[in-house]
């Protein structure tokens, strides 16, 4: 008797052509347009038209530098003895050793080779070794990068020298009442599939609600109704839950090309709330191309966190007090519960998109991938210079927030109900967007707030 007769004796029959496995074998390669970020590289250098955190600065010591990598370059941090910051290439102009064994000085850091030392803007200050009167510290400038430190985060201006921009500082990271806890997480995986879980809020459905177990709360199981509004350079992603009586509207806000807002995410939706804004504020920096970290503040505060949820004591350096972010949980918890670091990094080094599959519920991702495109594209070609955002009297504003309306569904079907939430998604950015033209931050959120807590008695939105 043959196998197959043999099998198919014991009732076990296997279907031909219907296994594809060999066919899907071979994989094609990544889209280096996006995802490569390399000096010289279309996205690296977009990416490096606009300030980009690097550390915190609780991780430079007093005494040593910090060795860095960002966008495939390796560089030292470092805090001289007067307090300036500086970030400097690694290697030392003279012969390569690494300035990460340099000597802080009252003035720069001091090469430990040959005694070289360099100013914060790259001057060489002595070259000892040399003779009287030698021209090298005329002749030569080492590569270094303007620096500023912001509420406990280093950043820095990777581009070109004549073009630096404006440090922008947005109304959500001067918010009344907020403690903001930096914290820093390595993801061993390409930038761009990290940056894209922002503008996707169908996976939070899923994998924190559905899937396993309730990773935040038991109403992010309900299924939005998500749309898109690009104002400027911003994506703002709205998501429009029903949970019993009430439309809980989230909107993620990112601002071109890396920096997201997150919402807050440790509250049931059971009660009015208005306009609450970010409980992160994140950047997505590339390491190198396999490599990249999520640096970013967690806030506090009454406003944000009025039930004390949060633990603002397990945040810092490769920690964060929520689930599933890092990889410090053992595996087997792990592949049980999975959380966004796995969901990410799993994708592969760099993720391939001529592999996926999108679909409708992936229209945020589309639409960061061709915003990224478009910007990439026409900096290189010279038609286009990088998106900056507008500013309103001394700030800039962000549209990331959560408002829990007491709306409750018109009738029992539930695409009137999704056609309803969907004009409550475009009334309340209306009034978001309506509201930029005033002065100041403190004017917008009142008016905002006042609006929204009106918005329910809209004959549109009232049973």
């Amino acid at each position: 008797m043959s196998v197959a007769e043999d099998l198919k004796a014991h009732g076990i029959t296997i279907p031909v052509g219907k296994y594809q496995g060999h066919a899907k074998s071979q994989r094609p390669d990544p889209d280096p347009e996006l995802t490569a970020t390399g000096p010289g590289t279309l996205c690296g250098e977009y990416l490096r038209r606009y300030w980009q955190p690097v550390c915190m600065t609780s991780e430079i010591p007093d005494d040593r530098p910090l060795r860095l990598r960002i966008m495939s370059e390796d560089l030292v941090a470092f805090k001289d003895k007067s307090g300036a910051y500086g970030l400097l290439a690694a290697n030392c102009s003279h012969r390569n050793t690494s300035l990460e064994f340099g000597i802080i000085e009252d003035n720069g850091i001091r090469c430990c080779y040959h005694g070289w030392l360099y100013d914060i803007d790259g001057t060489i200050l002595e070259a000892p070794g040399e003779p009287d009167g030698t021209k090298i510290p005329e002749r030569v400038k080492h590569g270094a990068y303007p620096v500023l430190e912001f509420k406990g985060l280093l950043f820095a201006y990777m581009g070109p020298a004549g073009e630096q921009p404006e440090f922008p500082v947005y109304d959500i990271h001067e918010q009344p009442n907020d403690e903001m806890v930096p914290y820093s997480i390595t993801y061993p995986c390409n930038w761009l599939q990290v940056m894209e879980n922002t503008v996707d809020p169908i996976h939070t459905v899923f994998l924190h609600t559905r899937i396993t177990e309730v990773q935040f709360a038991n109403s992010w199981g309900a299924m939005p109704v998500v749309k898109q509004y690009t104002p400027d350079n911003h994506i703002v992603t709205t998501s429009t839950y029903r949970w019993g009586d009430y439309v809980w509207l989230r909107a993620q806000d990112v601002c071109m090309p890396n920096h997201a807002r997150i919402g807050a995410f440790l509250y049931e939706a059971e009660e009015p709330r208005y306009f609450w804004r970010s409980a992160l504020t994140k950047w997505t920096v590339p390491r190198d191309d396999t490599e990249c970290m999520i640096i970013s503040w967690r806030h506090y505060g009454p406003d944000i966190d009025p039930d004390n949820l949060g633990k603002p004591e397990e945040v810092g350096k490769e920690k964060v007090d929520f689930i599933g972010q890092t990889m410090f949980r053992d595996y087997i918890e792990r592949q049980i519960e999975p959380g966004d670091y796995e969901a990410q990094v799993s994708q592969g080094l760099t993720n391939v998109h001529a592999a996926e599959n999108l679909g409708q519920t992936d229209v945020g991702v589309a639409t960061l991938r061709k915003r990224l495109r478009e910007q990439v594209r026409g900096l290189a070609d010279g038609s286009q210079e990088p998106t900056r955002p507008p500013k309103y009297g001394d700030k800039h504003y962000g549209y990331v927030q959560d408002t829990v309306f007491p709306i409750p569904p018109r009738s029992s079907d539930e695409k009137e109900d999704e056609a309803l939430r969907g004009e409550i998604s475009d009334a309340a950015m209306d009034i978001i967007l309506e509201a930029d033209s005033l002065p100041t931050a403190e004017e917008r959120t009142a008016r905002i707030k006042e609006r929204f807590q009106k918005l329910h008695e809209d004959p549109r939105f009232s049973a």
